[in-house]
């Protein structure tokens, strides 16, 4: 079993990391105070088991994994309490899309999120949140890049449909 980190390891991630870290959870859950939660749940997984960013060659993106795992999660056991698709504040809303993003997808995709699978979720956050090129998320997964295109084209299809079920 993964070993955790000590209180001083922690608080350093914490001061590095916390502030963009929490912007993530702000997006993906669109909703600060949950944000809150989401964030204090990651570094409280990283207190107990996260001993391996000790070793990550790139801490930040090993750290938004675990960030966005405790989101999803989070949304799982959430779901009957309130639609995320269908709340946001203001805080979540001013956090614009990186350069290059299109920002219709992104808001659909991240409208669903909720109702996505894991794979799902994880592409979704690559190519809307992350910015992530399809040869880049191909990469970091492990596929093709045709692969990825083909999922992205059904992501937006799946998330174009259920939006269009709410209305």
């Amino acid at each position: 079993m993964d070993e955790g980190l000590t209180r001083d390891e922690l608080t350093d991630l914490y001061r590095r990391y916390g502030y963009a870290l929490h912007r993530r959870c702000t997006v993906l859950l669109r909703d600060a105070a949950s944000a809150d939660d989401a964030l204090q749940e990651t570094f409280v997984k990283l207190l107990r088991s996260g001993a391996g960013v000790r070793n990550a060659d790139q801490p930040l993106r090993w750290l938004q994994r675990v960030a966005d795992r405790t989101c999803f999660d989070q949304m799982r056991r959430t779901k009957h309490l309130r639609r995320a698709d269908s709340i946001e504040d203001e805080s979540a809303a001013s956090i614009a899309a990186p350069p290059g993003i299109d920002v219709e997808a992104r808001s659909a995709a991240l409208r669903v999120l909720s109702r996505l699978g894991d794979d799902e979720q994880s592409l979704a956050v690559m190519a809307y949140v992350d910015g992530l090129t399809q040869a880049e998320i191909a990469r970091e997964l492990g596929v093709s890049q045709p692969a990825i295109h083909k999922r992205l084209v059904q992501l937006r299809e799946r998330a174009t449909r259920a939006l269009g079920e709410r209305s």
